[in-house]
């Protein structure tokens, strides 16, 4: 079934609490009263908001508060218990993600929506409605010129015809959020955008959707990252617990602690402590050969205890090195020592076994077992140390998996509910968790944080700071520069597949230099 008129149903009157500050004109879309319940928890509870054209309406909130459940509302995922959804005045009731598109809403979803195998021009015409007759022969020439011009106006330049398994994780980003803009659509939907987007592709995105919002879109920007709201937003809601506690215009009264305190209800400031460096002869990998911007071939040293920030866009060549480092490819030229002894792993199991763990981006992806329970994911790696002979004591197994959910603040009902069952965020603590536990020598991240929001950040800081002062080292790819700078001892920037230079002891007073460094900006070193 398609979109459905709703009969019988009154506007109903919004309270204090639910309601956005009023805007002005009609909204696009109106969401009244809106109840979603999970089995016994209740992810919305009666909350009300309205989403104008022409402005930027940002949706903060914590893992588990219920924003990613009002845009699947929106998106025709999840039909609402309770309440009312009008689009531009008329109640309607979503059958389907087709139905919801159909009124002209589009979504861009945190866990990237693509068919791996199929090409990068595929996926953006995929589900697309065919413009002619039936059966008549698709235009490719002006399919190409279609789907070339939206990457280029995200400024991604890519092979049309790559498969997208084989594109950097950013790179997947941009082209889910160029498959949204292809349908033209009045609302656009914005699930943690800039979770996997280093500072060019979040530049690029950012102006792309001003000017997306000066054309008179509405923009529905769901986040949990102040940065983002202070560039983008023109209106804020706070959701916390399934309600909408909190919503006002920025006016430019509000600075990055104002809202921040808004979303926690306390002033936070993100740590900048790091622990004392090792030796410099207390190196636990070496990388030699490394190829460096100006010409010379040099060596990248993580010591016992330290923290290394690799950092530049998608495609700058530190993700080539961070695979070869745990055997998922060959890194032509380089060399690794792994404690004094040559390294080459040939694949992620034979790293482990030498004691580098891995943590990839992309959970859905790369991560979860979606098949498999929290208690499994948690310990698949892990399942030699509760039992001998291949008899594994299960008593031991939920001891261990309770004991690491309970250290990462992981909100779970029960543990042999399956991986999906959790937030984004509090899947991504179930990795860490996992990776963390068989990391005896090397811990590699890539993305640690994406989708979690700022408590969680905190702590998982926090774990990557206490397990490097148990000796183990850390190399770490973000895209989060703020990030990489407050963690890291040492950061390597990276352009066109050389290293531009190391920045030791980072502060953000660098940061000009290092985003120079990663767009090819700056003098060679």
């Amino acid at each position: 079934m398609g979109m459905q008129t709703q009969q019988g149903l009154t506007p109903a009157h919004a309270s204090a609490r639910s309601m956005a500050v009023p805007a002005v004109g009609q909204p696009l879309l109106a969401l009244e009263h809106i109840t979603k319940h999970f089995g016994a928890t209740v992810a919305l509870d009666d909350v009300s908001l309205e989403f104008f054209p022409g402005e930027i309406h940002c949706v903060l909130g914590e893992n588990g508060a219920g924003k990613s459940t009002i845009g699947k509302v929106m998106a025709g995922i999840h039909a609402p218990d309770a309440g009312v959804v009008r689009v531009r005045g008329e109640p309607v009731r979503f059958a389907d993600v087709n139905a919801s598109r159909a009124c002209g809403l589009a979504m861009v979803y945190q866990e990237l929506s693509l068919a791996p195998d199929l090409s990068v021009r595929a996926n953006l015409k995929l589900g697309s409605r065919h413009k002619g007759q039936p059966f008549s022969l698709l235009k490719h020439r002006e399919e190409m010129a279609e789907t070339r011009a939206v990457l280029e106006r995200l400024g991604c330049r890519v092979d049309l015809e790559e498969p997208v398994r084989n594109l950097p994780v950013a790179t997947q980003q941009m082209v889910e959020i160029a498959k949204a803009l292809l349908q033209e659509p009045a609302l656009i939907i914005l699930d943690e955008p800039t979770a996997m987007l280093g500072a060019a592709e979040k530049q690029a995105l950012f102006d792309v959707l001003r000017g997306l919002r000066n054309d008179g879109k509405a923009l529905v920007l769901i986040t949990h990252h102040i940065d983002d709201v202070m560039a983008l937003a023109d209106r804020v809601t706070v959701m916390r617990n399934g309600q909408c506690v909190d919503s006002f215009p920025m006016d430019g009264s509000f600075d990055g602690e104002t809202v921040l305190e808004r979303l926690t209800g306390k002033r936070q400031i993100l740590s900048e402590s790091r622990p004392a460096p090792a030796s410099r002869e207390d190196t636990v990998l070496r990388i030699e050969n490394a190829p460096w911007r100006d010409g010379s071939r040099g060596t990248v040293r993580v010591r016992r205890g330290e923290i290394v920030g690799l950092y530049g866009v998608a495609g700058c060549g530190a993700e080539g090195l961070i695979r070869s480092l745990v055997g998922l490819w060959r890194e032509q030229g380089a060399r690794f020592l792994l404690n004094g002894q040559p390294y080459v792993p040939s694949s992620p199991a034979a790293s482990l076994m030498a004691g580098v763990s891995y943590l990839p981006a992309g959970r859905a992806q790369n991560g979860i077992f979606p098949s498999l329970s929290i208690r499994e994911n948690l310990s698949l790696t892990m399942v030699s140390r509760f039992g001998t002979l291949g008899v594994v004591s299960q008593r031991a197994e939920c001891e261990d998996a309770r004991e690491r959910l309970g250290r990462f603040s992981v909100k779970y009902h029960d543990i042999e509910d399956g991986i999906e069952s959790l937030s984004g965020g509090n899947q991504q603590k179930v990795l860490m968790a996992r990776a963390m536990a068989r990391a005896t020598h090397m811990l590699i991240l890539e993305e640690p944080t994406a989708g979690i929001d700022i408590n969680a950040k905190l702590s998982i800081h926090e774990h990557i700071r206490a397990l490097a002062a148990q000796g183990v080292g850390v190399l770490i790819l973000s895209s989060d520069l703020l990030e990489t700078v407050q963690l890291c001892q040492s950061v390597y920037t990276f352009y066109g597949n050389e290293i531009v230079r190391c920045y030791e002891q980072p502060s953000m007073a660098d940061q000009p230099a290092i985003v120079a460094d990663v767009l090819g900006q700056s003098a060679t070193h």
